[in-house]
This record gives C-alpha cells, sequence and structure tokens, in this order.
C-alpha cells in the first residue's frame, strides 16, 4: 500500500513512467505499468466514494431519524402545555415542603388576590389550618419516601383563598419519581358538598315526613274504636247508672287515647307542618321585630347584633307567623352557640338574590365539626345539653321553609362560627293578601242538635267503607244507636263499588287508603256514574293530609273528618252533610 502511494503520488513527467520493482537487495523484482497503477487508483477512489456515500447515507438516516424525534418531542411539548396549562382544574408540582415549583395557569388565577396574577402563594401550605397543614405535609412525606400509596392518592383539604374564601378542595396527589416531585391536581368541591348535604337533609325529611305519615296513618285507625267505644261505654253507664269505678276505667283510656292523639298530631306537625296562610310580606319587617324581641337575649347572653336590613321592602308570599318562627329558631341557636365564646357577635341580614329573598344568620361561636353538619336538621338530635335543646327547633324550621318553596343551608367552620342561609321566593305579584285555597267547610250542627236534627230526617240508609273492621263497627254502632239509621258495612273498593250498583244509599262513608280499589277510585266512580250521591259522601281517614291530599280533595268537594274522631264529631258532620243537600 505505502509503495502505491508512493507510485501515485510522483509529479510532472515521472507519473507517466512504468514504476520498477527492486527489493532491498538490489534484486530486480519486476516492473508495475502506469495503466495497472492507473487502475489501482481508480478502485481506491471508488472505495473510498462508496465509503463516503455509505457515511452520507448513514447520518442522513441518523439526522431523519433525530428530526422525527424532535418533532415528536416538539409535539408532547405542545400537548403538554395544553394540558397544563389549559386544564380546568389546579396542577401544580411541589417539593416535599408543599413549595410550588411549577403550576399552571389556572392555579396561579385561584391563587392570587382576587384573581389576579400578581401576590401569587409560593406555597400551599400558606393557604391551609394548622390542622390540615400538618396533615397535607404528612402526606407529601410519604409520598417522597415511597411508602405504598395509590397512584393517585386522594385526599380533602380546605385552603383559604385570597379571592374566594374558605374552599373545600379534592387533592390527587402522586409522585414523579424522575423529579422527585409531587404532582397535585386540585378541583374545587365546594359547591358539590353543598348540593350533597341539600340532597342527604331533603332526603332525610323526605324520609322523616313519610314514615311518621304512616305511623299516624295507622295509630290513628286503631285509636279511632278506643276513643269511640270507650265514649259509647261511658254512656252506656251513665244510662244505667252505678257503675262508677267503671265509668272512671273508661274516662282513663278516653284520657289516654286522646294524649295519644296530641302526640300524634306533634309528630305531625314535625314532620308537616300546618298548611301556610300566605300572605305578601315584607321579609325586613319581620326580622326588625323578630330582633326587636330578642334584644333582651342578646343583652343577658352579653352579645351583639349587627343587623343589616335593605332600605326597600323585600316581598315575599308566606306566613309572616311561621318565617318568624324559622328566624326565633336560627337566632336563639346563634346566641347559645357562642356562650363560650371571647367574641359574640350575631350577624342577621336580609338582602335579594335573583327571583329569591336570602336571609342569613351567622354567629361567632364554636361552630359545627364537619361530620355533625349532614345531622343536625334531623328530628331529635342536637349538639346542646339536655337542659337547652330538644334538637326539633331546626327539624320545624326545615319544614317551614320546605312548604314555602324555599331552601335552607348552613356553612360552618369549627372554633370560628356558623351561618345558616334560607332562601325565599320573592312575592312579583302586587296586593295585600294572597292565600292557599282552602277545603270546603261544612258547618256542625253543634252540640245538643243532634237530637232535633236527626227528629226531623226519615230513617237513612248509609253505606260505610273502611279496611278496618272496628272502624266500621265503631260507625254503625254510632249511627244505629244515635239516629237509628241503617247502617251497611264493607271493607274493600270493589265490594263498594258493587253495592253502590245494587243498592241505593242515602249516606256514603270512606276511607281514602286502603288496598286495591281506595277511597280516591270510589270517589271518581261517583262523580262518573252518581254525581247526585257526591254531595252526600264524608271522608273519614287516618292519613295526616298534605298539599297533594288537600288538592285531590277539594277537586272532589267532600267534607273530612280526622280519625281518631268523637262520635259527636261523626253525627254532626254526618247531619251537615244531609244539609246540603
Amino acid at each position: 500500500m505505502d509503495l502505491l502511494e508512493q507510485a501515485l503520488s510522483r509529479t510532472s513527467e515521472a507519473f507517466y513512467h512504468d514504476v520498477p520493482l527492486v527489493a532491498d537487495g538490489g534484486r530486480f523484482l519486476g516492473i508495475i505499468p502506469v495503466p495497472a497503477l492507473v487502475r489501482a487508483q481508480s478502485g481506491l477512489i471508488a472505495e473510498q466514494f462508496q465509503l463516503a456515500e455509505s457515511r452520507r447515507n448513514e447520518l442522513q438516516a441518523k439526522n431523519q431519524d433525530l428530526f422525527r424525534s424532535l418533532h415528536q418531542l416538539r409535539q408532547s411539548q405542545g400537548r403538554y402545555e395544553t394540558l397544563f396549562q389549559h386544564s380546568p382544574l389546579a396542577v401544580a408540582l411541589l417539593n416535599p415542603d408543599g413549595k410550588i415549583e411549577a403550576h399552571n395557569t389556572k392555579l396561579q388565577v385561584l391563587l392570587g388576590p382576587a384573581g389576579e396574577l400578581e401576590g401569587f402563594i409560593p406555597n400551599l401550605t400558606d393557604l391551609m389550618s394548622p390542622k390540615h397543614r400538618e396533615s397535607f405535609l404528612e402526606l407529601l412525606s410519604l409520598h417522597e419516601s415511597g411508602v405504598s400509596l395509590a397512584s393517585n392518592h386522594v385526599d380533602e383539604f380546605i385552603l383559604h383563598l385570597p379571592a374566594l374564601g374558605e374552599r373545600l378542595f379534592k387533592f390527587h396527589t402522586s409522585l414523579v419519581r424522575e423529579t422527585g416531585q409531587i404532582c397535585t391536581i386540585l378541583h374545587d368541591i365546594t359547591e358539590q358538598r353543598a348540593v350533597e348535604r341539600k340532597m342527604a337533609i331533603n332526603d332525610k325529611a323526605d324520609l322523616f315526613e313519610s314514615l311518621v305519615g304512616g305511623i299516624a296513618h295507622e295509630l290513628n285507625n286503631k285509636l279511632a274504636p278506643v276513643l269511640g267505644f270507650s265514649e259509647l261505654l261511658q254512656n252506656r253507664l251513665e244510662t244505667i247508672g252505678g257503675h262508677d269505678v267503671l265509668q272512671s276505667y273508661c274516662n282513663a283510656i278516653s284520657l289516654s287515647a286522646q294524649e295519644s292523639v296530641r302526640i300524634i298530631r306533634q309528630l305531625l306537625q314535625l314532620s308537616r307542618p300546618a298548611a301556610p296562610e300566605l300572605s305578601r310580606t315584607d321579609l325586613g319587617a319581620i326580622l326588625d321585630e323578630v330582633s326587636s324581641i330578642l334584644r333582651f337575649r342578646l343583652r343577658s347572653a352579653d352579645a351583639e347584633m349587627q343587623l343589616t336590613v335593605p332600605a326597600e321592602p323585600v316581598w315575599i308570599l308566606a306566613d309572616p307567623g311561621q318565617i318568624k318562627q324559622v328566624l326565633v329558631n336560627l337566632m336563639i341557636n346563634g346566641i347559645d352557640a357562642m356562650g363560650n365564646a371571647s367574641q359574640r357577635l350575631l350577624k342577621v341580614g336580609v338582602e335579594t338574590q335573583g327571583a329569591y329573598a336570602c336571609f342569613s344568620v351567622g354567629d361567632t361561636g364554636h361552630g359545627i365539626a364537619p361530620d355533625r353538619l349532614n345531622r343536625i336538621f334531623d328530628p331529635f338530635y342536637t349538639t346542646k345539653s339536655s337542659e337547652h335543646g330538644t334538637g326539633l327547633g331546626l327539624s320545624v324550621c326545615l319544614g317551614i321553609v320546605r312548604q314555602h318553596h324555599g331552601e335552607i343551608s348552613v356553612k360552618s367552620t369549627p372554633g370560628e362560627g356558623t351561618v345558616f342561609r334560607v332562601l325565599l321566593p320573592l312575592s312579583m305579584t302586587e296586593g295585600k293578601t294572597e292565600c292557599l285555597p282552602v277545603q270546603r267547610v261544612i258547618k256542625p250542627v253543634g252540640p245538643g242538635s243532634q237530637l232535633s236534627a236527626a227528629q226531623g230526617l226519615p230513617r237513612m240508609s248509609v253505606l260505610v267503607i273502611d279496611d278496618e273492621e272496628y272502624i266500621t263497627s265503631l260507625v254503625q254502632e254510632l249511627l244505629r244507636s244515635r239516629l237509628g239509621w241503617k247502617v251497611e258495612r264493607v271493607h274493600e273498593g270493589r265490594q263498594a263499588i258493587q253495592r253502590l250498583e245494587a243498592a241505593s244509599f242515602d249516606l256514603v262513608i270512606t276511607d281514602l287508603r286502603m288496598p286495591g280499589v281506595d277511597g280516591f277510585a270510589i270517589l271518581e266512580w261517583l262523580r262518573n256514574y252518581q254525581p247526585s250521591l257526591l254531595p252526600r259522601v264524608l271522608v273519614i281517614t287516618g292519613d295526616s293530609g298534605g298539599p297533594s291530599l288537600d288538592q285531590e280533595l277539594l277537586n272532589f268537594g267532600v267534607p273530612v273528618i280526622r280519625k281518631p274522631f268523637t262520635p259527636d264529631e261523626l253525627i254532626d258532620q254526618c247531619l251537615a252533610a244531609l244539609e246540603v243537600t
């Protein structure tokens, strides 16, 4: 190879001469002709070109791979920037001390004052209470130490934001092993928790109302014959005479039954407050009145009240007495909650929010623990001692607010205080009074006049329909013994319709809630096939009633007597029903 390079490196004329080959000892070896040298040089040049072309191709392929890699990297960076910066959730990369080392715009806006980018909070723990700060730092430490945690660990913490105040966030945390940072995604669930709490309260209220209504219906059915037969027995003993002891027994039975009725009605009032007598009322005026009533209570508790009432009236369609009851309950609860507080300030205010009037009652008391917030509207649940509360006040408030088609909510921070907010629909109409329609009232004949009224009537034929045999037996005995009427009893709706088709009756007394064909179906049948008899129908029911039931009865225009009833009440209503025709 060296010999070839020397031969090819000759210049001038010597380049064109053949090259003699001589060994080191001077022995002649031969001659390399010039054409052979040229061929050898051409081969070398061709090899070098091929090598250069191969290297160029390899370099081009590497450049293309590098270009594709760079392009993919730019795409990945673009996707990352798009997802990171335009995410609807706040995202941050934290070090184990909670310091924010990277973040997206959403987090920056969230943590800045009033939504501005300036004044950014560099550490999430600065926005937490000491209790939450300790728990959060412990969580970050667990991530850093590599303790087995879920790849997407979820926890909830409260942040005190500069622009929004106290908010509840769901934190999704995971460790980025390549950088040692903790990726944290923040989701504001404050409104979600409020909605869930409201739904839970409404579900419990519906369950309680249904439960109490069902129990009341059954107990009223059972108490009606106890009350009725005890009075019949007492009247019979008075007629016979000489049975004072037995009369005292009957009197005890009657008084116990009446006390049971009062207890049932109190429970019904708790679950279904009395139908409100609606009128167009200024909410601010109600608040002024209630605040005046409670000023002495405030002074006794060494508390102050901050009252905010707009100058213009805030008109609502409501029962003033019931709304006053809600305000009194909430304000007394607030005063009691501040018993041991260093600062005792009760903040009460009225404002409008769209189509709603809003009044709020806030205190600086001990607050309510989060695990208790979902229970405070439960009947008989209270955070007070037994000497200061029965646990019924907030349940009554909830029932009243719901009857007014409003909403009640609560927000509380342990150690800082509690705020109750009540929303009620604004009244958009003019005029002084707007009342709910009331059921047709049948004027009773009155005590002492049944016999005279009955003497002027022929012997009436009555059909009594009730699935409780003791109820039909009681009604039959009352009408037979007191008025001398003929009474036929049936215990289910289908049989009642068959008897109505087969015979003629002067009066129909029917229960509402019966298996199969119920009282409403019987009323509908009478309206369609015997409309002349419908005005002479009396409904007896153990149902506590409600807006929908009352409206259905109003559509039929029939009087109602609630179980348990006294014998005089039943006879008065029967005579009055016959007087209508």
